[in-house]
């Protein structure tokens, strides 16, 4: 069983780790080889279909774990809300523009990748619903043909998120509170899905408690007449959002896509005050679902600086594994802050429901 986790942390070094000129000898098994052709996308994911969905609240996946040694339960079925979970990029060797929902070493990332170390941080708060979608590839974000065929890959996986929101909408959640959760390409399709929830189903939307839109540039605009920025941490209806880069590092490669929102995950607020690491209540390192240990406490301070979330370098072993380059935290930005999260999930979700009216 434990081939299984080293198998997914190679596979995130490779992701996370490794410029698009080191895999270049990966060509034909990574990077889309011809224009994006609809006719050629793999079949569109029916979510009536259990296995179209990463985790359900009723089945036992790997978003009921957590850490060992921390005090802490799964809490899905007595919780109060819900989660829509959109996972990042797992969809890493296949030269498609997209992937099918059936791809076997995507599924194995996202299972035992994604949902132990970022959607397991809702179990708390939250029943999580994490829908497999038609994600775009690794390597049709690194090496396009064209700007014009990516942005089609992104509508069809976007296509997929929506709809499986759609259905969660109309199938699981019927009137219950909600939060959107995700990182990196998620985050891209989260965006979107902020946008068609407030301006396509406006009396849904009335039930947001928040939106975690993490891993990626979230420019305020996007946003700005249809929620706020949360600025609290018992602010509700509002989103949050960072990317973590260790100090000295280079921020460029989210702030090319324009400035990023940037809130604090150790104060929840967007001002610029550094918050010392003995407020971090616990990190975990990139690791595999069955190594899930006791979290590290004070592992790093942070201060929001020009759309970064500006870090300290962890001292723990385990933290430096999948670093994007000029210092990039990327593939930790869930797992640097997972107590943190997890403490103001409860508390954003304590503070919704004591001062909603039902609709």
């Amino acid at each position: 069983m434990r081939v299984i986790p080293i198998v997914v942390i190679g596979l995130l070094l490779l992701s996370n780790a490794a410029p698009a000129s080191a895999l270049n000898v990966f060509d034909g098994l990574l990077y889309p080889s011809s224009p994006f052709d609809i006719a050629q996308s793999p079949p569109t994911p029916d979510y009536r279909d259990p296995q179209n969905w990463a985790a359900l609240p009723e089945r036992k996946d790997n978003a009921d774990l957590v850490p060992k040694g921390a005090g802490l339960k799964d809490r899905q079925a007595t919780a109060p809300i819900d989660i829509f979970y959109i996972h990042p990029t797992s969809y890493l060797l296949g030269g498609n523009w997209n992937s099918s929902t059936s791809s076997w070493h995507a599924r194995l990332i996202t299972d035992f990748g994604m949902l132990p170390q970022q959607a397991a941080v809702y179990n708390g708060i939250g029943k999580v619903y994490a829908p497999r979608y038609r994600q775009m590839s690794q390597g049709a974000q690194m090496k396009p043909t064209s700007q014009a065929d990516l942005e089609k890959a992104r509508q069809l996986a976007f296509s997929d998120v929506r709809r499986a929101f759609d259905y969660f909408l109309a199938h699981y959640n019927r009137g219950r509170p909600f939060l959107i959760g995700s990182h990196s390409q998620g985050t891209t399709h989260a965006v979107p899905l902020l946008q068609y929830l407030f301006t396509q189903r406006p009396l849904d939307a009335r039930r947001l408690v928040a939106g975690y839109l993490i891993g990626n540039t979230v420019v305020e605009a996007s946003l700005q007449h249809l929620l706020p920025v949360c600025d609290s941490p018992t602010a509700t209806g509002c989103y949050i959002s960072w990317n973590a880069v260790a100090k000295g590092g280079d921020g460029s490669h989210w702030q090319n896509k324009g400035e990023p929102v940037c809130v604090n995950p150790l104060s929840w607020r967007r001002d610029g005050e550094r918050i010392g690491k003995e407020y971090n209540l616990g990190s975990l390192p990139l690791t595999g679902p069955y190594f899930l240990d006791a979290p590290h406490s004070g592992q790093t301070g942070a201060h929001c600086e020009d759309g970064i979330l500006w870090i300290d370098e962890p001292e723990a072993r385990g933290y430096g594994l999948a670093l994007f380059p000029g210092k990039g935290y990327h593939a930790y930005d869930y797992n640097l802050f997972w107590m943190n999260l997890r403490a103001n999930l409860e508390e954003r979700s304590k503070a919704y429901l004591s001062d909603s009216v039902p609709p």
